[in-house]
């Protein structure tokens, strides 16, 4: 969840439903989401799409997602409709929905903040939200053509809207994500050794301060650079102590995969096997994360085997 990717990570959640099948990928979305442990249901809109609701409120179980729309704009209402089942063509339809209205009213924040969500959702379904993996990185040149066209739509839709709703940890959150994607999109090393870093730094200690969002992510956006970047940004220890520490808040299957991936990397092959395996029984910590649940569950899976064949050869 998660600017350098992976950095990025996050990067970061999501909801349950639609039985459309991603291309390429051979669980609906639908499973994906079961598989997470995530049902739908309409509750407070301080939620919103993104799926806010903190790990120790809904301890996996459910998310709370949004209810009604704009009123000055009923399409808003259908694009959440939309949002819900987390298909990629839903999102992609809702993506159409919100244009549209935001091109009728290119100064409603809330708007922005939709829009820009929805675009970040499609990135991160059609690349597994540049997510931390044992070797290199996700940046491939297919991935950053989808950051590029897409990131660059998004991320100035959620700067505004961030920029626009001050103290609103969810346009934060979006903020991040759009950041990440766009700044990926140009090659994770080489925006590690950019001014880049230094705004994807302050964006996620901001979101250190709500560890109740989105399964802590703001550690793991932080934990994410300093694991891929190289040096002298990158420092593997730092990440380790971050990741665990998001580990420690909410053990969702992102967070444990996660600090395996790192362990691993490290050479610390008990506890990447331990991590890895704790990630297969975890469930997802909120709508974002599950969006590339079943991505998780494959790496988990082929982290564990990784780890125990070095065991058995000597290499813990």
């Amino acid at each position: 969840m998660p600017i350098v990717a992976r950095m990025l990570m996050i990067p970061l959640v999501v909801v349950v439903g639609a039985s459309d099948t991603r291309p390429g990928h051979p669980r609906s979305r639908r499973s994906g989401g079961a598989e997470c442990g995530i049902r739908a249901s309409a509750v407070q809109r301080a939620a919103v799409l993104r799926g806010g609701e903190s790990w120790w409120g809904s301890k996996a179980k459910g998310f709370s997602l949004p209810s009604g729309g704009n009123a000055e704009h009923p399409e808003v209402k259908k694009a959440e409709a939309l949002m819900k089942k987390r298909g990629l063509r839903d999102v992609e339809s809702a993506v159409k929905l919100l244009r549209d209205v935001h091109k009728r009213d290119p100064d409603d924040a809330s708007v922005q903040l939709e829009l820009a969500d929805a675009l970040n959702t499609v990135m991160r379904i059609k690349t597994n939200a540049n997510a931390l993996v044992i070797d290199g990185t996700l940046d491939t040149p297919s991935n950053k053509k989808v950051w590029k066209s897409v990131g660059d739509e998004a991320l100035p839709l959620a700067k505004s809207a961030y920029s626009n709703l001050p103290g609103e940890v969810r346009a934060l959150a979006v903020y991040a994500d759009a950041f990440m994607f766009s700044a990926s999109s140009k090659g994770i090393v080489k925006q590690a050794l950019s001014g880049t870093a230094k705004e994807y730094k302050r964006i996620a200690n901001e979101l250190r301060k709500h560890p109740e969002w989105d399964g802590a992510v703001g550690l793991v956006f932080l934990g994410g650079l300093y694991n891929v970047a190289p040096w002298p940004v990158g420092n593997k220890q730092e990440a380790r102590k971050l990741l665990s520490e998001a580990a420690e808040i909410a053990p969702t299957r992102r967070n444990l995969y996660y600090v395996g991936v790192n362990a691993f990397q490290l050479g610390e092959m008990e506890r990447a096997s331990s991590y890895f395996e704790r990630a297969l029984g975890a469930a997802c910590g909120s709508v974002t994360e599950a969006d590339f649940g079943d991505f998780l569950l494959d790496e988990s899976r082929k982290g564990l085997g990784r780890a125990k064949a070095a065991m058995q050869d000597g290499g813990s």
